[in-house]
């Protein structure tokens, strides 16, 4: 219902198209390259792909960015987004909470020591790394008290500016209601002056949303820069596969069939959970 508040400008290419070319770039060639290095000795070769991966995925951050001011709705209301990638959504793309929950992923797999016996969860899946560079299979073994302290920081500035970026939408929603409703009754019978009324607190509210956006925008581009500033280049290469493998995962055929064949409402208690 919100998405028709906001004026549609005409761009040169929808952002439909540019991301489902970026999802194939991602899902085709550079998450097998950087898959691929991870088994090479290289530290230069694994460095590169690493790089090549978070400027993909940057990339697409400033495509949205160029695309806020022509046409806020297609970003707040991503029409190209299936059943499994909506509910992680957050103002028109994924939430930084991923990012984070991602990372956290790699931190609880320190039961052993034993080189032959190391194992990265990513995916759900057990995937060795025996047969891996020692310096992959330990990567996240012990991580340092340094970059456990930034993780820390990291997930405080989220939980400082997740909300207060909430507040503004609330808050534009709200200007925008109050708005129209304060004035709607001396519109009565006049259809230009209501007509104006609303587009003048429609062009306000779209200015506001275009600005909350951006900022959306911006946290997801810090936090994940920051994430791999602080982490070396094998941590950064693991954070990396695990971070592209859910979003390509997300679009499986398989596994988005099985989810919308799924009968049993999400909110539906349980049984054992029914008052």
């Amino acid at each position: 219902m919100l998405k028709a508040l906001f004026p549609r400008k005409k761009t040169s290419r929808p952002l439909k198209d540019y991301h489902s070319d970026w999802f194939k770039t991602l899902k085709n060639t550079l998450l097998p390259l950087l898959r691929s290095s991870i088994s090479d000795s290289s530290p230069t070769l694994l460095s590169t792909h690493v790089e090549m991966l978070h400027h993909h995925i940057q990339s697409y951050y400033h495509a949205l960015d160029l695309a806020a001011s022509h046409d806020i709705a297609q970003l707040l209301f991503p029409d190209w987004r299936n059943s499994l990638e909506k509910p992680f959504l957050w103002l028109g793309d994924f939430h930084p909470y991923l990012f984070t929950n991602v990372l956290r992923s790699f931190l609880g797999d320190t039961d052993t020591d034993d080189k032959n016996n190391v194992f990265l969860k990513v995916g759900g899946k057990n995937c060795e790394f025996f047969d891996k560079p020692w310096e992959i299979a330990m990567a996240w073994k012990a991580p340092s008290k340094i970059l456990m302290s930034r993780i820390d920081q990291i997930e405080c500035g989220l939980r400082l500016m997740v909300p207060a970026l909430v507040d503004r939408v609330r808050n534009a929603q709200g200007g925008f209601m109050k708005r129209v409703v304060e004035h709607w009754v001396w519109c009565e019978g006049k259809r230009d002056a209501a007509r104006a009324l609303i587009g003048d607190a429609v062009a306000a509210e779209m200015e506001e949303m275009v600005s909350v956006f951006l900022d959306a925008n911006r946290l997801r581009r810090s936090v994940l820069a920051e994430i791999i500033s602080a982490t070396n280049v094998y941590q950064a290469a693991l954070f990396l596969v695990g971070l592209a493998q859910f979003i390509v995962g997300l679009r499986d055929p398989d596994l988005l069939g099985e989810f919308e064949r799924c009968n049993t409402p999400l909110n539906k208690p349980t049984r054992a959970g029914a008052l």
